[in-house]
Protein backbone atom coordinates (compact mmCIF):
# COMPACT_ATOMS: atom_id res chain seq x y z
CA UNK A 1 0.00 0.00 0.00
CA UNK A 2 3.24 2.26 0.29
CA UNK A 3 3.01 3.26 -3.64
CA UNK A 4 -0.62 4.28 -3.65
CA UNK A 5 0.29 6.65 -0.88
CA UNK A 6 3.15 8.32 -2.41
CA UNK A 7 1.56 8.16 -5.83
CA UNK A 8 -1.40 10.46 -4.28
CA UNK A 9 1.25 12.74 -2.10
CA UNK A 10 3.13 13.62 -5.37
CA UNK A 11 -0.23 14.45 -7.01
CA UNK A 12 -1.43 16.89 -4.25
CA UNK A 13 1.91 18.82 -4.39
CA UNK A 14 2.36 19.11 -8.00
CA UNK A 15 -1.71 19.89 -8.53
CA UNK A 16 -2.73 21.42 -5.19
CA UNK A 17 -0.08 23.24 -3.32
CA UNK A 18 -1.03 23.19 0.29
CA UNK A 19 -5.27 23.79 -0.84
CA UNK A 20 -7.08 21.22 1.60
CA UNK A 21 -10.17 21.14 -0.81
CA UNK A 22 -7.38 20.18 -3.74
CA UNK A 23 -6.31 17.84 -1.36
CA UNK A 24 -9.20 15.95 -0.50
CA UNK A 25 -10.97 16.10 -4.00
CA UNK A 26 -7.65 14.05 -5.50
CA UNK A 27 -7.63 11.55 -2.50
CA UNK A 28 -11.63 10.86 -2.97
CA UNK A 29 -11.45 10.55 -7.00
CA UNK A 30 -8.04 7.94 -6.14
CA UNK A 31 -9.98 5.81 -3.45
CA UNK A 32 -13.37 5.80 -6.31
CA UNK A 33 -11.20 4.14 -8.74
CA UNK A 34 -9.26 1.92 -6.26
CA UNK A 35 -13.43 0.65 -5.24
CA UNK A 36 -14.27 0.33 -8.59
CA UNK A 37 -11.51 -1.51 -9.83
CA UNK A 38 -11.79 -3.95 -6.94
CA UNK A 39 -15.09 -4.07 -7.59
CA UNK A 40 -15.40 -5.35 -11.28
CA UNK A 41 -12.29 -7.76 -10.26
CA UNK A 42 -14.33 -9.30 -7.52
CA UNK A 43 -17.37 -10.09 -9.91
CA UNK A 44 -15.54 -11.19 -12.63
CA UNK A 45 -16.80 -8.82 -14.60
CA UNK A 46 -17.45 -10.03 -18.51
CA UNK A 47 -17.91 -7.36 -21.39
CA UNK A 48 -20.65 -8.91 -23.53
CA UNK A 49 -21.40 -8.04 -27.11
CA UNK A 50 -24.02 -9.76 -28.17
CA UNK A 51 -23.60 -8.39 -31.80
CA UNK A 52 -21.33 -10.15 -33.99
CA UNK A 53 -19.87 -7.51 -35.62
CA UNK A 54 -18.67 -5.57 -32.49
CA UNK A 55 -17.41 -9.04 -31.61
CA UNK A 56 -14.99 -9.00 -34.62
CA UNK A 57 -14.21 -4.96 -34.43
CA UNK A 58 -12.66 -6.35 -31.18
CA UNK A 59 -9.05 -6.76 -31.10
CA UNK A 60 -8.57 -9.89 -29.70
CA UNK A 61 -6.71 -13.18 -29.81
CA UNK A 62 -8.13 -16.02 -32.44
CA UNK A 63 -7.00 -19.17 -31.89
CA UNK A 64 -8.94 -20.94 -34.01
CA UNK A 65 -6.04 -23.84 -35.10
CA UNK A 66 -3.57 -23.07 -32.58
CA UNK A 67 -3.99 -22.82 -28.90
CA UNK A 68 -1.60 -20.63 -26.97
CA UNK A 69 0.77 -22.59 -25.43
CA UNK A 70 1.95 -24.36 -28.26
CA UNK A 71 2.94 -24.19 -31.91
CA UNK A 72 0.96 -27.16 -32.63
CA UNK A 73 -2.40 -26.66 -34.07
CA UNK A 74 -6.29 -27.69 -32.83
CA UNK A 75 -8.62 -29.45 -34.64
CA UNK A 76 -11.22 -28.03 -32.77
CA UNK A 77 -12.49 -24.28 -34.72
CA UNK A 78 -14.44 -21.48 -32.94
CA UNK A 79 -16.75 -21.33 -36.05
CA UNK A 80 -20.21 -21.36 -35.21
CA UNK A 81 -22.31 -23.26 -37.53
CA UNK A 82 -25.10 -21.61 -39.45
CA UNK A 83 -28.62 -23.75 -38.81
CA UNK A 84 -29.35 -22.60 -42.30
CA UNK A 85 -27.32 -25.01 -43.49
CA UNK A 86 -26.58 -28.69 -42.97
CA UNK A 87 -22.80 -29.37 -42.11
CA UNK A 88 -20.57 -30.72 -39.85
CA UNK A 89 -18.43 -27.83 -39.26
CA UNK A 90 -17.93 -25.55 -36.41
CA UNK A 91 -20.26 -25.77 -33.08
CA UNK A 92 -23.23 -26.90 -33.13
CA UNK A 93 -26.59 -25.44 -31.27
CA UNK A 94 -29.66 -27.41 -30.18
CA UNK A 95 -32.67 -25.39 -28.77
CA UNK A 96 -30.70 -23.95 -26.29
CA UNK A 97 -29.21 -20.84 -27.45
CA UNK A 98 -25.63 -20.13 -26.29
CA UNK A 99 -23.44 -17.50 -26.83
CA UNK A 100 -20.65 -16.82 -28.43
CA UNK A 101 -19.78 -13.41 -26.19
CA UNK A 102 -16.14 -11.65 -25.44
CA UNK A 103 -14.56 -12.10 -22.23
CA UNK A 104 -12.05 -9.32 -20.77
CA UNK A 105 -10.89 -10.81 -18.07
CA UNK A 106 -9.12 -13.87 -19.16
CA UNK A 107 -6.88 -14.29 -16.70
CA UNK A 108 -4.25 -11.81 -18.75
CA UNK A 109 -4.25 -8.34 -18.35
CA UNK A 110 -5.25 -6.12 -21.65
CA UNK A 111 -6.51 -9.36 -23.44
CA UNK A 112 -10.22 -9.85 -24.68
CA UNK A 113 -11.33 -13.81 -26.14
CA UNK A 114 -13.96 -15.59 -27.30
CA UNK A 115 -15.91 -17.64 -25.32
CA UNK A 116 -18.80 -19.45 -25.19
CA UNK A 117 -21.58 -19.11 -22.44
CA UNK A 118 -24.69 -20.44 -21.43
CA UNK A 119 -27.53 -20.05 -18.57
CA UNK A 120 -27.68 -23.31 -17.11
CA UNK A 121 -31.15 -24.85 -16.31
CA UNK A 122 -32.13 -27.81 -13.92
CA UNK A 123 -34.19 -29.64 -15.84
CA UNK A 124 -32.40 -30.43 -18.89
CA UNK A 125 -29.32 -30.35 -20.36
CA UNK A 126 -27.80 -27.70 -21.60
CA UNK A 127 -25.29 -28.37 -24.05
CA UNK A 128 -23.25 -27.78 -27.28
CA UNK A 129 -21.63 -29.55 -29.69
CA UNK A 130 -18.94 -30.00 -32.19
CA UNK A 131 -18.35 -33.13 -34.31
CA UNK A 132 -14.37 -33.58 -35.76
CA UNK A 133 -14.35 -36.81 -38.32
CA UNK A 134 -10.80 -37.98 -38.69
CA UNK A 135 -8.43 -39.40 -41.68
CA UNK A 136 -8.48 -43.46 -40.62
CA UNK A 137 -4.99 -43.98 -41.85
CA UNK A 138 -2.99 -41.17 -39.86
CA UNK A 139 -1.17 -43.19 -37.19
CA UNK A 140 -2.38 -41.12 -34.34
CA UNK A 141 -0.97 -42.07 -30.75
CA UNK A 142 -2.67 -39.68 -28.81
CA UNK A 143 -5.03 -37.17 -28.40
CA UNK A 144 -4.87 -34.64 -25.68
CA UNK A 145 -8.01 -32.76 -24.73
CA UNK A 146 -7.91 -29.30 -22.84
CA UNK A 147 -10.63 -27.26 -21.96
CA UNK A 148 -11.00 -24.00 -19.38
CA UNK A 149 -13.60 -23.04 -17.96
CA UNK A 150 -15.51 -20.19 -15.77
CA UNK A 151 -18.93 -19.98 -13.77
CA UNK A 152 -20.77 -17.72 -12.19
CA UNK A 153 -23.04 -18.21 -9.26
CA UNK A 154 -23.62 -21.48 -10.27
CA UNK A 155 -25.41 -23.07 -7.68
CA UNK A 156 -26.90 -27.28 -7.63
CA UNK A 157 -30.52 -27.93 -7.79
CA UNK A 158 -32.14 -29.03 -4.98
CA UNK A 159 -32.75 -32.87 -5.29
CA UNK A 160 -30.05 -33.30 -7.77
CA UNK A 161 -26.85 -33.59 -5.71
CA UNK A 162 -26.23 -36.89 -6.90
CA UNK A 163 -27.18 -36.12 -11.11
CA UNK A 164 -26.23 -32.46 -11.75
CA UNK A 165 -23.03 -32.34 -14.15
CA UNK A 166 -20.94 -29.28 -15.40
CA UNK A 167 -18.11 -30.86 -18.07
CA UNK A 168 -16.63 -30.87 -21.08
CA UNK A 169 -16.80 -34.51 -22.78
CA UNK A 170 -15.20 -36.28 -25.79
CA UNK A 171 -16.46 -38.97 -27.18
CA UNK A 172 -14.31 -40.77 -28.97
CA UNK A 173 -14.99 -43.52 -31.76
CA UNK A 174 -13.39 -45.89 -34.10
CA UNK A 175 -13.56 -47.40 -37.01
CA UNK A 176 -14.72 -51.03 -35.58
CA UNK A 177 -17.67 -49.33 -33.71
CA UNK A 178 -16.61 -49.28 -30.23
CA UNK A 179 -15.97 -46.14 -28.45
CA UNK A 180 -14.78 -44.13 -25.70
CA UNK A 181 -15.13 -41.24 -23.73
CA UNK A 182 -13.02 -38.44 -22.00
CA UNK A 183 -14.70 -36.16 -19.33
CA UNK A 184 -13.18 -33.00 -17.71
CA UNK A 185 -15.20 -31.77 -14.99
CA UNK A 186 -15.05 -28.57 -13.08
CA UNK A 187 -16.29 -26.96 -9.90
CA UNK A 188 -19.22 -25.49 -9.17
CA UNK A 189 -19.90 -21.25 -7.54
CA UNK A 190 -18.13 -18.86 -8.74
CA UNK A 191 -14.45 -19.04 -10.61
CA UNK A 192 -12.11 -17.35 -12.99
CA UNK A 193 -11.08 -20.18 -15.48
CA UNK A 194 -9.95 -23.35 -14.49
CA UNK A 195 -8.59 -25.60 -16.89
CA UNK A 196 -8.67 -29.49 -16.76
CA UNK A 197 -6.72 -31.69 -19.60
CA UNK A 198 -6.20 -35.25 -20.28
CA UNK A 199 -3.86 -37.29 -22.47
CA UNK A 200 -5.87 -40.41 -24.20
CA UNK A 201 -3.50 -43.17 -25.54
CA UNK A 202 -5.15 -44.77 -28.36
CA UNK A 203 -5.39 -48.35 -27.87
CA UNK A 204 -2.83 -51.05 -30.03
CA UNK A 205 -4.44 -51.81 -33.62
CA UNK A 206 -7.21 -48.78 -33.20
CA UNK A 207 -7.72 -46.63 -35.67
CA UNK A 208 -9.92 -43.19 -35.02
CA UNK A 209 -13.06 -42.60 -36.94
CA UNK A 210 -14.47 -39.52 -34.93
CA UNK A 211 -14.35 -37.04 -31.93
CA UNK A 212 -17.76 -35.31 -30.71
CA UNK A 213 -17.29 -32.61 -28.15
CA UNK A 214 -19.73 -31.87 -25.66
CA UNK A 215 -19.80 -28.50 -23.54
CA UNK A 216 -22.45 -28.23 -20.96
CA UNK A 217 -24.38 -28.21 -17.70
CA UNK A 218 -27.36 -30.19 -15.84
CA UNK A 219 -29.06 -29.57 -12.40
CA UNK A 220 -27.83 -25.94 -12.39
CA UNK A 221 -28.77 -22.31 -12.07
CA UNK A 222 -26.16 -20.24 -13.23
CA UNK A 223 -23.77 -19.28 -15.93
CA UNK A 224 -20.82 -21.39 -17.65
CA UNK A 225 -18.39 -20.00 -19.59
CA UNK A 226 -15.77 -21.69 -21.82
CA UNK A 227 -12.53 -20.78 -23.53
CA UNK A 228 -9.64 -22.76 -25.06
CA UNK A 229 -10.87 -25.97 -26.20
CA UNK A 230 -8.06 -27.85 -27.25
CA UNK A 231 -8.33 -31.52 -29.49
CA UNK A 232 -4.60 -32.28 -30.04
CA UNK A 233 -3.40 -35.13 -32.17
CA UNK A 234 0.28 -37.05 -30.94
CA UNK A 235 1.77 -38.40 -33.68
CA UNK A 236 4.57 -40.33 -33.73
CA UNK A 237 7.86 -39.48 -33.29
CA UNK A 238 8.74 -40.42 -36.59
CA UNK A 239 6.17 -38.00 -38.42
CA UNK A 240 7.78 -35.00 -35.75
CA UNK A 241 9.62 -33.63 -38.58
CA UNK A 242 6.63 -33.82 -41.22
CA UNK A 243 4.75 -30.97 -41.51
CA UNK A 244 0.85 -31.28 -41.34
CA UNK A 245 -2.06 -29.17 -40.92
CA UNK A 246 -5.50 -29.38 -39.70
CA UNK A 247 -6.72 -30.41 -43.03
CA UNK A 248 -4.36 -33.29 -43.08
CA UNK A 249 -6.50 -34.81 -39.76
CA UNK A 250 -9.81 -33.27 -40.90
CA UNK A 251 -11.48 -34.59 -44.27
CA UNK A 252 -13.92 -31.87 -45.57
CA UNK A 253 -15.74 -35.05 -47.42
CA UNK A 254 -15.77 -37.81 -44.38
CA UNK A 255 -16.53 -41.33 -45.03
CA UNK A 256 -20.50 -42.64 -44.91
CA UNK A 257 -20.51 -44.01 -41.09
CA UNK A 258 -21.96 -47.14 -42.53
CA UNK A 259 -25.64 -47.43 -40.40
CA UNK A 260 -29.32 -46.29 -40.66
CA UNK A 261 -31.80 -48.20 -42.46
CA UNK A 262 -29.96 -51.96 -43.19
CA UNK A 263 -32.85 -53.97 -41.71
CA UNK A 264 -30.96 -54.89 -38.84
CA UNK A 265 -33.74 -54.70 -36.32
CA UNK A 266 -35.19 -58.29 -35.87
CA UNK A 267 -39.06 -58.14 -34.16
CA UNK A 268 -41.99 -60.86 -34.59
CA UNK A 269 -44.80 -58.36 -36.53
CA UNK A 270 -48.27 -59.80 -36.65
CA UNK A 271 -51.07 -58.42 -38.68
CA UNK A 272 -54.29 -57.83 -36.99
CA UNK A 273 -56.37 -55.89 -39.23
CA UNK A 274 -56.10 -56.08 -43.14
CA UNK A 275 -57.91 -53.83 -45.79
CA UNK A 276 -60.93 -55.09 -47.06
CA UNK A 277 -60.93 -54.06 -50.29
CA UNK A 278 -59.14 -51.81 -53.25
CA UNK A 279 -58.19 -48.43 -51.83
CA UNK A 280 -58.64 -45.54 -54.27
CA UNK A 281 -55.30 -44.77 -55.46
CA UNK A 282 -55.83 -40.74 -54.99
CA UNK A 283 -56.75 -40.87 -51.63
CA UNK A 284 -54.89 -40.40 -48.39
CA UNK A 285 -54.10 -42.53 -45.41
CA UNK A 286 -53.05 -41.53 -42.34
CA UNK A 287 -50.06 -43.66 -41.54
CA UNK A 288 -48.81 -43.62 -38.14
CA UNK A 289 -47.19 -45.85 -35.08
CA UNK A 290 -48.13 -45.61 -30.89
CA UNK A 291 -47.66 -47.85 -28.43
CA UNK A 292 -50.01 -49.85 -26.93
CA UNK A 293 -50.20 -47.89 -23.58
CA UNK A 294 -51.63 -44.88 -26.35
CA UNK A 295 -54.16 -46.92 -28.00
CA UNK A 296 -56.77 -44.99 -26.64
CA UNK A 297 -55.62 -42.10 -28.64
CA UNK A 298 -56.28 -43.99 -31.91
CA UNK A 299 -60.02 -43.93 -30.94
CA UNK A 300 -60.22 -40.72 -30.79
CA UNK A 301 -58.93 -39.91 -33.89
CA UNK A 302 -61.31 -42.00 -35.59
CA UNK A 303 -63.71 -39.04 -34.51
CA UNK A 304 -61.99 -36.87 -36.64
CA UNK A 305 -61.00 -39.27 -39.65
CA UNK A 306 -63.20 -41.72 -41.78
CA UNK A 307 -60.53 -42.89 -44.13
CA UNK A 308 -57.56 -45.00 -44.71
CA UNK A 309 -55.47 -46.00 -42.32
CA UNK A 310 -51.93 -47.42 -41.57
CA UNK A 311 -51.32 -48.20 -37.79
CA UNK A 312 -47.90 -49.94 -36.41
CA UNK A 313 -48.58 -50.75 -32.81
CA UNK A 314 -45.49 -51.02 -30.74
CA UNK A 315 -46.31 -53.92 -27.92
CA UNK A 316 -43.51 -53.74 -25.33
CA UNK A 317 -42.15 -56.33 -21.95
CA UNK A 318 -41.05 -56.34 -18.79
CA UNK A 319 -38.97 -59.35 -19.78
CA UNK A 320 -35.02 -59.12 -19.58
CA UNK A 321 -34.81 -62.47 -22.11
CA UNK A 322 -36.25 -62.73 -25.71
CA UNK A 323 -40.06 -62.90 -24.81
CA UNK A 324 -41.74 -64.80 -27.10
CA UNK A 325 -45.27 -65.21 -24.80
CA UNK A 326 -47.57 -63.30 -27.22
CA UNK A 327 -50.82 -64.80 -26.04
CA UNK A 328 -52.74 -62.48 -23.40
CA UNK A 329 -51.14 -59.56 -25.62
CA UNK A 330 -52.88 -60.99 -28.71
CA UNK A 331 -56.14 -60.85 -26.73
CA UNK A 332 -55.60 -57.60 -25.26
CA UNK A 333 -54.77 -55.97 -28.80
CA UNK A 334 -57.80 -57.33 -30.13
CA UNK A 335 -60.34 -56.24 -27.96
CA UNK A 336 -58.91 -53.28 -28.04
CA UNK A 337 -59.17 -52.88 -31.96
CA UNK A 338 -62.76 -54.25 -32.06
CA UNK A 339 -63.93 -50.64 -32.71
CA UNK A 340 -67.18 -50.52 -35.62
CA UNK A 341 -65.52 -47.01 -36.50
CA UNK A 342 -62.35 -48.47 -38.26
CA UNK A 343 -62.47 -48.02 -42.03
CA UNK A 344 -62.29 -51.42 -43.92
CA UNK A 345 -59.38 -49.52 -45.58
CA UNK A 346 -57.72 -49.98 -42.07
CA UNK A 347 -54.31 -51.59 -42.09
CA UNK A 348 -52.90 -52.66 -38.24
CA UNK A 349 -49.87 -54.58 -37.63
CA UNK A 350 -48.22 -55.02 -33.93
CA UNK A 351 -44.60 -55.27 -33.24
CA UNK A 352 -43.71 -57.26 -30.08
CA UNK A 353 -40.62 -55.90 -28.15
CA UNK A 354 -37.77 -58.29 -27.83
CA UNK A 355 -36.59 -57.39 -24.20
CA UNK A 356 -37.66 -54.54 -21.79
CA UNK A 357 -33.89 -53.20 -22.57
CA UNK A 358 -35.04 -52.58 -26.29
CA UNK A 359 -35.52 -48.42 -27.00
CA UNK A 360 -38.55 -47.84 -28.73
CA UNK A 361 -37.76 -48.09 -32.35
CA UNK A 362 -40.00 -45.27 -33.69
CA UNK A 363 -38.41 -44.76 -36.92
CA UNK A 364 -38.77 -48.85 -37.76
CA UNK A 365 -42.08 -48.34 -37.03
CA UNK A 366 -42.60 -45.61 -39.35
CA UNK A 367 -41.35 -46.98 -42.20
CA UNK A 368 -43.25 -50.16 -41.77
CA UNK A 369 -46.61 -48.07 -41.48
CA UNK A 370 -45.65 -46.36 -44.65
CA UNK A 371 -44.80 -50.12 -46.16
CA UNK A 372 -48.14 -50.58 -45.59
CA UNK A 373 -49.94 -48.05 -47.07
CA UNK A 374 -51.96 -48.82 -50.09
CA UNK A 375 -52.43 -44.94 -51.53
CA UNK A 376 -50.70 -43.05 -53.43
CA UNK A 377 -50.58 -40.01 -50.43
CA UNK A 378 -49.84 -40.48 -46.85
CA UNK A 379 -50.91 -38.18 -44.21
CA UNK A 380 -47.36 -38.99 -41.88
CA UNK A 381 -48.39 -38.43 -38.17
CA UNK A 382 -47.52 -39.41 -34.66
CA UNK A 383 -50.21 -41.56 -32.91
CA UNK A 384 -51.08 -38.43 -30.52
CA UNK A 385 -52.42 -36.22 -32.95
CA UNK A 386 -55.97 -35.49 -34.01
CA UNK A 387 -56.17 -34.64 -37.73
CA UNK A 388 -58.18 -31.66 -38.20
CA UNK A 389 -62.13 -32.14 -38.79
CA UNK A 390 -62.08 -32.87 -42.94
CA UNK A 391 -58.47 -32.98 -43.34
CA UNK A 392 -58.61 -36.01 -46.08
CA UNK A 393 -61.71 -33.83 -48.01
CA UNK A 394 -60.17 -30.78 -47.58
CA UNK A 395 -56.55 -32.06 -49.03
CA UNK A 396 -58.01 -34.28 -52.09
CA UNK A 397 -59.95 -30.75 -53.05
CA UNK A 398 -56.84 -29.25 -53.24
CA UNK A 399 -55.33 -31.60 -54.98
CA UNK A 400 -57.54 -31.35 -58.23
CA UNK A 401 -58.41 -27.17 -57.55
CA UNK A 402 -54.65 -26.33 -56.29
CA UNK A 403 -51.71 -28.14 -56.55
CA UNK A 404 -52.45 -30.50 -59.01
CA UNK A 405 -51.64 -34.54 -58.92
CA UNK A 406 -48.55 -34.53 -61.15
CA UNK A 407 -46.78 -31.72 -59.01
CA UNK A 408 -45.97 -33.52 -55.73
CA UNK A 409 -43.69 -35.92 -56.73
CA UNK A 410 -40.81 -33.36 -55.29
CA UNK A 411 -43.51 -31.73 -52.84
CA UNK A 412 -43.80 -32.60 -49.06
CA UNK A 413 -47.15 -30.33 -47.74
CA UNK A 414 -46.73 -29.10 -44.52
CA UNK A 415 -49.84 -29.66 -41.79
CA UNK A 416 -49.19 -27.02 -38.65
CA UNK A 417 -49.35 -28.79 -35.85
CA UNK A 418 -51.03 -27.18 -32.20
CA UNK A 419 -51.13 -28.33 -28.77
CA UNK A 420 -53.22 -27.83 -25.76
CA UNK A 421 -51.64 -25.58 -23.13
CA UNK A 422 -50.72 -27.61 -19.95
CA UNK A 423 -53.02 -27.20 -16.61
CA UNK A 424 -56.65 -27.17 -18.22
CA UNK A 425 -59.37 -27.60 -15.65
CA UNK A 426 -61.88 -28.89 -18.22
CA UNK A 427 -61.36 -31.37 -20.92
CA UNK A 428 -60.46 -29.17 -24.10
CA UNK A 429 -62.62 -28.63 -26.86
CA UNK A 430 -61.13 -29.65 -30.40
CA UNK A 431 -61.86 -26.74 -32.90
CA UNK A 432 -64.01 -28.15 -36.17
CA UNK A 433 -62.84 -25.07 -38.08
CA UNK A 434 -60.08 -22.58 -38.42
CA UNK A 435 -61.90 -20.05 -37.11
CA UNK A 436 -62.55 -21.92 -34.31
CA UNK A 437 -58.92 -22.72 -33.76
CA UNK A 438 -58.09 -19.19 -34.37
CA UNK A 439 -59.99 -18.14 -31.44
CA UNK A 440 -58.89 -20.82 -29.32
CA UNK A 441 -55.87 -19.39 -29.96
CA UNK A 442 -56.00 -15.38 -29.26
CA UNK A 443 -59.84 -15.16 -27.64
CA UNK A 444 -60.13 -14.68 -24.13
CA UNK A 445 -59.33 -17.53 -22.36
CA UNK A 446 -56.27 -19.10 -25.04
CA UNK A 447 -56.25 -23.02 -24.30
CA UNK A 448 -53.99 -23.60 -27.66
CA UNK A 449 -50.64 -22.58 -28.89
CA UNK A 450 -48.33 -23.86 -31.94
CA UNK A 451 -46.82 -27.51 -31.03
CA UNK A 452 -43.69 -26.84 -28.38
CA UNK A 453 -43.79 -23.12 -28.97
CA UNK A 454 -42.09 -23.13 -25.42
CA UNK A 455 -39.84 -25.98 -25.33
CA UNK A 456 -38.39 -25.49 -28.70
CA UNK A 457 -40.03 -22.53 -30.79
CA UNK A 458 -37.39 -23.88 -33.70
CA UNK A 459 -38.70 -27.10 -34.37
CA UNK A 460 -42.01 -25.57 -36.16
CA UNK A 461 -40.87 -21.79 -36.94
CA UNK A 462 -40.42 -21.99 -40.29
CA UNK A 463 -44.21 -22.69 -40.45
CA UNK A 464 -44.56 -18.79 -40.25
CA UNK A 465 -47.89 -19.43 -38.28
CA UNK A 466 -48.65 -15.37 -38.57
CA UNK A 467 -48.89 -16.43 -41.99
CA UNK A 468 -51.08 -19.69 -41.84
CA UNK A 469 -53.65 -17.45 -39.94
CA UNK A 470 -54.76 -15.48 -42.91
CA UNK A 471 -53.42 -17.90 -45.73
CA UNK A 472 -56.19 -19.38 -48.24
CA UNK A 473 -53.76 -20.99 -50.64
CA UNK A 474 -50.38 -23.00 -50.00
CA UNK A 475 -47.48 -20.96 -49.18
CA UNK A 476 -43.37 -21.91 -49.73
CA UNK A 477 -41.25 -22.44 -46.46
CA UNK A 478 -38.79 -19.96 -47.35
CA UNK A 479 -36.79 -19.92 -43.98
CA UNK A 480 -35.53 -23.88 -43.14
CA UNK A 481 -33.09 -24.28 -40.43
CA UNK A 482 -31.70 -27.53 -39.19
CA UNK A 483 -34.10 -27.97 -36.25
CA UNK A 484 -37.62 -27.68 -38.77
CA UNK A 485 -39.86 -31.33 -38.01
CA UNK A 486 -43.16 -30.46 -39.29
CA UNK A 487 -45.26 -32.93 -39.90
CA UNK A 488 -46.22 -33.87 -44.02
CA UNK A 489 -48.29 -35.19 -46.58
CA UNK A 490 -46.04 -36.80 -48.84
CA UNK A 491 -46.87 -38.62 -52.69
CA UNK A 492 -45.65 -42.84 -51.97
CA UNK A 493 -42.75 -43.08 -54.43
CA UNK A 494 -40.22 -46.26 -54.84
CA UNK A 495 -37.21 -43.35 -54.72
CA UNK A 496 -39.02 -41.29 -51.53
CA UNK A 497 -36.54 -41.06 -48.47
CA UNK A 498 -38.00 -43.27 -45.26
CA UNK A 499 -36.81 -42.54 -41.48
CA UNK A 500 -33.22 -43.29 -40.77
CA UNK A 501 -33.84 -46.68 -38.10
CA UNK A 502 -30.48 -45.66 -36.40
CA UNK A 503 -33.07 -43.33 -34.21
CA UNK A 504 -34.41 -44.66 -31.54
CA UNK A 505 -36.73 -43.64 -28.11
CA UNK A 506 -36.22 -40.05 -28.37
CA UNK A 507 -34.16 -37.39 -30.56
CA UNK A 508 -33.48 -36.33 -33.70
CA UNK A 509 -35.91 -39.29 -35.38
CA UNK A 510 -38.00 -36.60 -37.46
CA UNK A 511 -36.09 -34.07 -38.08
CA UNK A 512 -33.86 -35.90 -39.85
CA UNK A 513 -36.23 -37.33 -42.20
CA UNK A 514 -36.69 -33.60 -43.12
CA UNK A 515 -33.22 -32.95 -43.78
CA UNK A 516 -32.86 -35.44 -46.25
CA UNK A 517 -35.96 -34.84 -48.01
CA UNK A 518 -34.37 -31.47 -48.24
CA UNK A 519 -30.84 -32.92 -49.36
CA UNK A 520 -33.07 -34.64 -52.06
CA UNK A 521 -34.19 -31.55 -53.32
CA UNK A 522 -37.77 -31.75 -51.92
CA UNK A 523 -40.26 -28.34 -52.02
CA UNK A 524 -41.78 -27.81 -48.75
CA UNK A 525 -45.34 -26.17 -48.57
CA UNK A 526 -47.71 -24.91 -45.76
CA UNK A 527 -51.46 -26.09 -46.28
CA UNK A 528 -53.83 -23.61 -45.43
CA UNK A 529 -56.47 -25.17 -44.46
CA UNK A 530 -55.88 -28.46 -42.44
CA UNK A 531 -53.96 -28.64 -38.80
CA UNK A 532 -53.72 -31.42 -36.68
CA UNK A 533 -53.43 -30.65 -32.90
CA UNK A 534 -51.32 -32.92 -30.19
CA UNK A 535 -52.95 -34.83 -27.72
CA UNK A 536 -51.75 -34.42 -23.99
CA UNK A 537 -50.05 -37.22 -21.72
CA UNK A 538 -47.22 -38.52 -19.45
CA UNK A 539 -43.78 -38.23 -20.75
CA UNK A 540 -42.07 -41.87 -21.44
CA UNK A 541 -38.79 -42.71 -19.99
CA UNK A 542 -37.48 -42.56 -23.29
CA UNK A 543 -38.06 -38.84 -23.44
CA UNK A 544 -37.03 -38.29 -19.61
CA UNK A 545 -33.52 -40.11 -20.52
CA UNK A 546 -32.76 -38.11 -23.18
CA UNK A 547 -34.30 -34.96 -21.29
CA UNK A 548 -31.61 -35.44 -18.04
CA UNK A 549 -28.86 -37.92 -19.07
CA UNK A 550 -25.67 -35.74 -20.78
CA UNK A 551 -24.42 -39.08 -22.14
CA UNK A 552 -27.76 -40.21 -23.68
CA UNK A 553 -27.88 -36.40 -25.43
CA UNK A 554 -24.18 -36.90 -26.88
CA UNK A 555 -25.06 -40.47 -28.34
CA UNK A 556 -27.72 -39.26 -29.58
CA UNK A 557 -26.11 -35.87 -31.42
CA UNK A 558 -23.08 -38.03 -32.45
CA UNK A 559 -25.84 -40.47 -34.55
CA UNK A 560 -27.12 -36.86 -35.59
CA UNK A 561 -23.79 -35.62 -37.04
CA UNK A 562 -22.95 -39.46 -38.42
CA UNK A 563 -26.44 -39.08 -40.41
CA UNK A 564 -25.50 -36.06 -41.96
CA UNK A 565 -22.09 -37.32 -43.10
CA UNK A 566 -24.24 -39.82 -44.53
CA UNK A 567 -26.89 -37.86 -46.37
CA UNK A 568 -23.78 -35.36 -47.59
CA UNK A 569 -22.56 -38.52 -49.50
CA UNK A 570 -25.72 -39.65 -50.83
CA UNK A 571 -27.13 -36.78 -52.40
CA UNK A 572 -24.63 -34.85 -55.07
CA UNK A 573 -26.38 -32.42 -55.89
CA UNK A 574 -26.12 -28.75 -54.42
CA UNK A 575 -28.67 -26.50 -52.70
CA UNK A 576 -28.87 -23.48 -50.53
CA UNK A 577 -28.83 -25.66 -47.28
CA UNK A 578 -27.21 -28.79 -48.07
CA UNK A 579 -24.01 -29.63 -50.26
CA UNK A 580 -22.11 -32.77 -51.15
CA UNK A 581 -19.11 -32.69 -48.42
CA UNK A 582 -18.50 -28.90 -48.73
CA UNK A 583 -16.69 -27.18 -46.09
CA UNK A 584 -18.66 -24.91 -44.35
CA UNK A 585 -15.71 -22.62 -42.79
Amino acid sequence: MAAPRHIVSWLCRRLCGFDLTCLLSVIFVFSLLSVLAMYFRATNQTWMFQDQELIDQVDIRDDDYFDEQSEEFNLVTDYMTDNSQIGISGWWMPHVRWVQDIDCDVGQFGVCRKVLSVNCKPESVRAIYQYIPIETELPIKQLYFSVKSASIQLKVFEEMENSATYDAIALIKFTDGKQERIKLNFPAGTHTYLEADYKFKIPDGKKLNSVTIMLGCYGYTGIVKYLDVVLRPIMPDSMKDKVLERSDFVPDCPKPSDSGNHDNMQFFTEKFIEPDDKQDANDITLVTQVSMDRIDVVEQTLEYWNGPMSIVLYVPTKSQTVDTDHEWKRYYIKKKLNNPKFSTQTAVTAVYANTANDEYPINYLRNLAIKQCQTDYMLLLDGDFIPSPGLRETFKRELTEGIGMNSLNHIALVVPVFEFMEGLKEPPHVPETKEELHSQIFGIKPNILPFRYIESPDSHRATDYNQWYAAQQSYPVTTYQDKYEPYIILKKRSRMPYYDERFTGYGMNKVTHTMELVAAGYELQVLPDVWAIHIPHRGTSYTLQFLQDPLTRLENRAARFNFVVDIMNKYQMYTIQIGPCIPYR
